[in-house]
């Protein structure tokens, strides 16, 4: 059923593709989760808490989780397409679909370049556009009235994100025995937020007309 959603000058109806969009923003992470936790805890020669979710790909049957990054990639491509549409006008209109695109492109790359070093700096890359979204979003919200204390939330998103990168890093370089615990972390800091975001859009809260600067 289409759902209404607020312009500046008049209220209009969410299409079914356009509800479709923003769901992707939940589907396509809740699909990866269930895949990689699954197909990690069944392949013996896979430590989860050690090594990173690439790993996987150079297992037996890796291209489980190639494939797995790409579909992901794809529902968060998507998501980019449905967020431009919901947010119409004002801060972030072209930058925040423009970082989830980005993040959506990376999760593909690293489908497909399984090898090292690329998969590494891919990883790499994919990590600016994920900080920045955070920021960017903060900042739209901080100029919404309907979101309050979103803001704080997405710089606190932002800062968490960071910190477990560096510690991903360092325990990852250092070969300690939890590294693998703090790639995840960035993942579910990312994909609580998101789905937490979507749920709101589709349970009726929308992004009112803001200014952009």
């Amino acid at each position: 059923m289409p759902q209404p959603v607020t312009t500046t000058n008049k209220v209009m109806l969410r299409s079914f593709w356009h509800v479709a969009l923003l769901f992707c923003g939940i589907l396509g992470p809740l699909i990866f989760l269930i895949v990689y936790f699954t197909f990690g805890d069944i392949s013996p020669d896979f430590d989860m808490l050690r090594q990173p979710i690439g790993d996987l790909e150079l297992m037996s049957y890796g291209w489980i989780q190639s494939v797995n990054f790409v579909i992901y990639g794809l529902f968060t491509c998507a998501f980019g397409i449905g967020l431009y549409k919901e947010l119409q006008s004002g801060f972030g209109l072209y930058t925040l679909p423009a970082t989830q695109i980005c993040l959506g492109l990376s999760a593909i790359l690293l489908g497909i370049f399984i090898h090292e070093p690329a998969h590494t700096y891919i990883s790499f890359l994919s990590a600016a556009p994920l900080v920045i979204s955070f920021l960017l979003f903060a900042r739209r919200f901080a100029i919404d009235p309907g979101w309050k204390g979103w803001a704080v939330y997405g710089n606190l998103c932002a800062l968490a994100s960071v910190l477990f990168m560096f510690l991903y890093w360092y325990t990852n370089k250092h070969n300690f025995a939890y590294a693998g615990i703090f790639e995840h972390m960035i993942i579910i800091t990312r994909m609580v937020w998101l789905a937490v975001f979507v749920l709101e859009l589709l349970n009726g809260r929308r992004l009112a007309a803001v200014p952009k600067g």
